[in-house]
């Protein structure tokens, strides 16, 4: 595949290998861009924004690591690709790259076919993602101008009325499913402001006990459908069990309300017909603590990634965005979510800050 518009920045302090690894893209119409240390590859990659940085390790004044750690930290930048380019490297330090965010390392001396596979492997990565992005962003404009109109005409004709209880009972369907969609693209909006920093949180005290009871009984239908049930159990307060009758959160009542629905119906989902799904609500240090429980196995090759963006475990009609729109639901309320699972079952637990209890426990 030929990216005739895809962007590399080089960044190396030695000519030479410039000129081996520009010799070895040149054949492919890439634009190339240079850079001879970090700091200038930071302004460069600032301002015109490249497809992937082919970034040196070993730099006098600031090396590939730091100059890494620097771009990621950058919401600009933080979506570039980067390999990092080496002679001699310990097995640590190259973890301690790719956990820094860099996607693949380029070993010298050069071979210049691994140098272009490794390169074409990586632009495919970073187009499919623009091209993921695309769609994503359609989805959460293009399509609300068309939607208003589905939801304005039949509640005009609604209004009219003179129709038969079938017809109007037609009607009050697709206003449903309209205003279903309309929830769904406005909480995708919500999603990518999260995912770019722009969400305005606007946190205050919920009671997660009313909140998990709310989210289960407009869950009812699906799970009288799927024949599951749920258990619901509250871990007092080990200090003072018989004051500590609220769960109170600092949150948001509809992002916490839109993060356990999503878990609920997830489990739910995961269960066979007679199952029962337990959720513990509680306690620990300065955290409301709410897991929740079913039977089933998450594949172990996910497990690790299982938060991740586009993750799925292989269901037919999974996006992989479920948990990853869990996490950042969650991160956004300065909470944290981990997933453990075993071979019978699988635990997810979120905990949310909780709101000072000395007040409660006064009362």
């Amino acid at each position: 595949m030929t990216y005739k518009t895809s962007h590399i920045l080089i960044v190396d302090d030695n000519p030479e290998n410039i000129g081996v690894l520009g010799a070895a893209l040149e054949q492919f119409n890439y634009k190339i861009t240079i850079a001879k240390n970090g700091v200038q590859a930071i302004k460069v990659a600032e301002k015109q924004i490249p497809d992937l940085i082919l970034l040196d390790v070993m730099m006098p004044d600031m090396n590939g690591f730091e100059a890494c750690k620097i771009l990621k930290s950058n919401p600009k930048t933080h979506d570039i690709e980067i390999i990092f380019v080496t002679a001699a490297i310990t097995h640590e330090d190259e973890l301690k790259g790719l956990s820094l965010g860099a996607v693949d390392y380029i070993h010298k001396p050069f071979s210049i076919a691994i140098v272009q596979a490794k390169v074409a492997l990586h632009l495919e990565r970073a187009y499919n993602k623009k091209l993921r992005e695309d769609i994503d962003r359609i989805t959460r404009h293009d399509l609300r101008s068309p939607l208003s109109a589905i939801l304005c005409y039949p509640e005009m004709v609604l209004a009219e009325g003179g129709l038969s209880a079938k017809h109007r009972g037609y009607l009050e369907e697709v206003i449903k499913a309209g205003k279903e969609m309309q929830h769904m693209i406005n909480g995708s909006l919500d999603l990518f402001k999260m995912e770019t920093g722009r969400y305005q949180y606007n946190p205050d005290e919920v009671d997660l006990s009313i909140l998990i009871n709310s989210v289960i009984t407009d869950s009812r239908s699906m799970l009288d459908m799927c024949g599951v049930n749920v258990q619901i159990l509250q871990k007092q307060h080990l200090q003072q069990p018989d004051k500590m009758t609220n769960f109170m959160a600092l949150a948001e009542k509809n992002l916490s309300y839109s993060l356990f629905a999503n878990l609920i119906r997830n489990a739910i989902e995961a269960c066979s017909w007679g199952d029962t799904i337990c959720i513990v609500i509680g306690y620990e240090e300065d955290n409301c603590v709410i897991s929740i429980t079913n039977p089933g196995c998450v594949p172990e090759h996910i497990r690790d990634s299982f938060f991740e963006k586009y993750v799925t475990a292989g269901k037919k009609q999974g996006t992989g965005l479920g948990t990853y729109s869990a996490k950042l639901m969650t991160t956004t309320q300065n909470g944290s979510i981990a997933m453990n699972s075993s071979e019978q079952e699988i635990c997810i637990t979120v905990k949310l800050p909780a709101v000072v209890q000395q007040k409660y426990n006064d009362e």
